[in-house]
């Protein structure tokens, strides 16, 4: 059986262990000619430690937007995705080969749409939720971007991170010669759910400091939760990424053209990997 080192395809990796840092894969491909990839919903875990930390999160989201339709919706809802709110608004579909976010851009969040389909208190994953979430801090801030960069990506040492890197920076996968266009989630009103990219360097630096020993909760208050393993990722047009801790191993993995959620898979096998000679020895 191959191990995760050997698996073909586009994708990277590095662990992070007692002993530190190390890269697990090289490089190559598109990773080698182009520096900045795409964090998909890992952006949630910015603006959810944003929110925690810059808004009081037990108050209405009605306090700061008016136009929001449920008035006992919470600041603490839209982070923990018990807002009721849908993946995405009604009038809006994912699409197998279209772009659903294009039509936002330059348009500003209706926030009449923001309507929950389900019974609050129920965990429902939103996209819809995280741009209200986003649009609530550029209401207290001015703007959402720039309050994740205050407190979380400065405090991280995270100097790369974009919402609408030059095309010739991005790492992207290609169809027949030609590159997949990535979805425009950093330059629509959807930004603040999944627009981020970064270096992968900077990726790590950011599961650095989110999981640094002794953070306060506040760090990985967006990110999910199983037993003692705790992780996020995000999953965009034609990319995957993850970062996972478990059995004391962290996983910084961005995949490229796989199949859904292969990012995951890839951490998962590298930490079991990685934690089987401690629990065997």
């Amino acid at each position: 059986m191959r191990t995760p080192r050997e698996l073909q395809g586009l994708w990277r990796a590095s662990l992070r262990t007692a002993d530190g840092w190390r890269t697990v894969r090289e490089p190559r491909g598109p990773y080698a000619t182009a520096s900045m990839l795409e964090w998909g919903s890992i952006t949630k875990g910015l603006v959810g430690t944003t929110a925690w930390l810059t808004l009081e999160v037990e108050r209405p989201v009605v306090h700061y937007l008016p136009g929001v339709p449920d008035a006992d919706m919470t600041i603490a809802d839209l982070v923990h995705h018990t807002s009721g709110l849908p993946r995405l608004p009604a009038t809006m579909r994912d699409r197998l080969f279209g772009d659903p976010y294009r039509e936002s851009v330059g348009v500003s969040l209706d926030l009449a749409a923001a309507v929950p389909a389900t019974p609050r208190g129920r965990f429902v994953y939103s996209n819809l939720g995280c741009a209200l979430l986003g649009a609530v801090l550029d209401e207290v801030h001015g703007d959402w971007f720039d309050a994740v960069r205050q407190h979380v990506l400065e405090p991280a040492g995270i100097g790369s991170a974009a919402l609408v890197p030059a095309p010739v920076d991005r790492v992207v996968p290609k169809l027949f010669g030609r590159a997949i266009k990535p979805w425009a989630l950093g330059e629509s009103s959807f930004a603040a759910a999944g627009g981020v990219w970064s270096t992968f360097e900077d990726l790590c630096r950011y599961a650095h400091w989110a999981l640094e020993p002794g953070a306060g909760p506040s760090r990985t208050v967006s990110w999910q939760r199983e037993g003692a393993s705790i992780w996020i990722n995000g999953e965009v047009r034609a990319a995957g990424a993850v970062i996972a801790n478990a059995a004391g191993v962290t996983a910084a993995v961005h995949a490229l053209a796989k199949a859904p959620h292969a990012a995951d898979a890839i951490a998962a096998a590298l930490i079991e990997q990685e934690a089987r000679p401690t629990r065997d020895g």
